[in-house]
């Protein structure tokens, strides 16, 4: 598949209208009550016009006899114009939020799927601005372009054939404006793509910048720098500004044109049925037959001009559908199974861009907990995304249980494997909601026995509101410390076999840190435990410590071993000032 960002950070899909339609296909059921409610509103609105006139006609040449009945069908065909329109708005757009609920739906697989490779330097404010704003205006093509196109094509191509009975010079007339009505749309369809692209990357920059000024509003109030972020969003705005105008000034003669064409064809169509000696009662019906004639087709084409919009945002959105898969699924996975928890790196090479890790080996038995340890950027951290397949190593393999971890499916493997990061997220819900992240189903009581091992459930039940604490939007309303307690509790609470902690008691105090040891050393036995650290009190707790330097490792024992016995790693804890 096409990989979806471009060099310059831009997305990018191809025929993104097109790509659109199996979403529409998804229910055919469905679609055929849009499409034929929208046939309905449209032969109503044409057949009302038309009796009325026919009525008047009539009337003004005494030529009566069936007032009553004419008088009759258009009472009902005003009841019926209005149930068709109601029912066509009803039925196109609640089938139209469905869909869109669906390209949400994808577009966080599409996201989980990326995470985290395709997603490095990707600005969150622009990917909130697609997966809310930018599907959002997908709803006009959903709502609109199967029951209105339909329907416009049918009805105005009987109107023409209702014409060309009536007045077949007429119908040529009318036949020749339809075609140069449905033409403009086309002809500027180009450019009004172009148009609808550069006001969604501004769009998408704008709230890039303000989420950047929102997040880092403390910061930005320290550097005394708040002015100067805000006016990057108002000159933003300002470019948003300039793309809105081009837009509108392109659809505005859209517009103009369009209306132009519509005056002067029904007044030669007008012309052209008087020259052609129509009947009188007739000649009101024709005009009206015109007007339902093109009507439709000049509907549609002020839906088309917005159709440079939503191809663009469509564009962006099916582009994160699309995301491949960062780290291919195997194809013949193995099946999950109880197997030994034991963590083995075997001659593992990755780099990024350049080679962060150069052969690196180490074990980690069932049951141990084993400190990897290294100056920064040794490759500490890349060893635990490699576990968790972030990404796939470039030689060498990561095993669990004697298993390549790329033989087993992503979802099997997060199943085995629990993260507790340095930089925590918790969510906006009480504190019990972010520990069940993982296993929802937990009850109530293993909520607080992980809290008891993370050495967070002291702080949670003096809190008012025990566990039903709401944690606030990324955990604000905790303080450092307690949002760490919670992650760990998170993944402890996932019963993972495997535990990988990554700088994840740099916010403990010290009595909060011999809580969580304690804690852990309680179910030591059934848990194989990878640590990142730097802290000494965290690294002396460790079966073994394993030392990176340059990407390969250059030390590995207990930590008393290496103490006495390496000169590098007694420089290297003196560095970190740990001792």
């Amino acid at each position: 598949m096409t990989e979806p960002v471009t060099k310059s950070g831009t997305l990018r899909t191809e025929r993104p209208l097109w790509r659109l339609l199996p979403y529409m296909a998804s229910r055919p059921g469905v679609l055929c009550l849009v499409v034929l409610s929208g046939l309905l509103y449209y032969a109503t609105i044409v057949v009302l016009p038309a009796l009325t006139a026919y009525l008047f006609a009539t009337l003004v040449t005494a030529r009566g006899g069936a007032e009553g009945a004419l008088m009759t069908a258009i009472v009902v065909a005003v009841a019926v114009v209005g149930l068709a329109q109601w029912w066509q708005a009803s039925i196109g757009h609640d089938w139209a939020y469905r869909l869109l609920k669906v390209l949400r739906i994808r577009i966080v697989d599409g996201i989980a799927r990326a995470t985290p490779g395709r997603l490095l330097g990707r600005r969150t404010g622009e990917l909130a601005e697609i997966a809310k704003n930018d599907v959002s205006a997908t709803e006009l093509f959903f709502a609109h372009t199967a029951g209105d196109y339909v329907g416009a094509v049918v009805v105005s191509v009987g109107s023409l054939v209702a014409v060309a009975v009536l007045s077949p010079p007429s119908a040529l007339v009318l036949a020749l404006l339809m075609v140069l009505v449905a033409v403009v749309p086309v002809v500027l369809a180009r450019r009004a793509a172009q148009q609808g692209q550069a006001v969604r990357t501004a769009a998408g920059a704008v709230a890039a910048e303000t989420m950047d000024v929102i997040q880092g509003i403390r910061e930005l109030a320290l550097a005394r720098r708040g002015r100067d972020y805000a006016d990057r969003v108002l000159a933003g705005g300002d470019a948003l500004g300039v793309q809105y105008r081009r837009y509108a000034r392109r659809a505005g003669a859209e517009l103009v044109t369009t209306e132009l064409l519509l005056g002067l064809g029904l007044l030669v169509l007008a012309t052209v049925a008087v020259a052609d000696e129509v009947a009188v009662q007739w000649l009101p019906v024709l005009i009206v037959l015109g007007t339902a004639a093109l009507a439709p087709i000049a509907t549609v084409s002020a839906t088309a001009r917005t159709l440079g919009d939503v191809r663009a945002v469509a564009a962006r959105v099916l582009a994160i559908v699309d995301y491949p898969a960062h780290v291919a699924e195997p194809e013949s996975p193995r099946p999950m199974r109880p197997v030994i928890p034991d963590v083995e790196f075997s001659d593992v090479r990755f780099g990024y861009t350049t080679e962060v890790l150069s052969g690196v080996s180490f074990r980690i038995e069932q049951g141990e907990t084993v400190a990897l340890v290294g100056r920064s950027g040794a490759g500490k951290t890349t060893c635990a995304h490699l576990l968790l397949r972030f990404w796939d190593v470039n030689g060498g393999a990561v095993r669990i249980g004697g298993v390549d971890v790329r033989d087993l499916t992503n979802e099997d493997l997060r199943r085995y494997v629990s993260l507790v990061p340095q930089d925590v997220f918790l969510f906006d819900d009480s504190i019990a909601g972010n520990i069940r992240l993982g296993r929802p189903d937990a009850t109530d009581a293993e909520v607080a026995e992980a809290a008891r091992l993370a050495g967070a459930h002291e702080f949670v039940q003096a809190l008012p509101e025990g566990y039903d604490t709401n944690c606030g939007e990324r955990g604000a309303l905790l303080s450092g410390g307690q949002r760490q307690r919670i992650a760990i509790a998170r993944a402890l609470l996932t019963r993972a076999p495997v535990l990988v902690m990554d700088e994840a008691v740099s916010g403990l105090d010290t009595e909060s840190e011999r809580a969580l040891h304690e804690g852990l050393d309680a179910a030591r036995g059934s848990r194989t435990t990878l640590v990142i650290a730097h802290r000494l009190s965290t690294i002396r707790r460790a079966d073994k410590v394993v030392v990176l330097d340059g990407g390969t490792v250059v030390a590995q024992g207990t930590h008393e071993e290496l103490v006495t016995g390496d000169a590098g790693y007694r420089d290297l804890l003196a560095r970190q000032d740990r001792v």
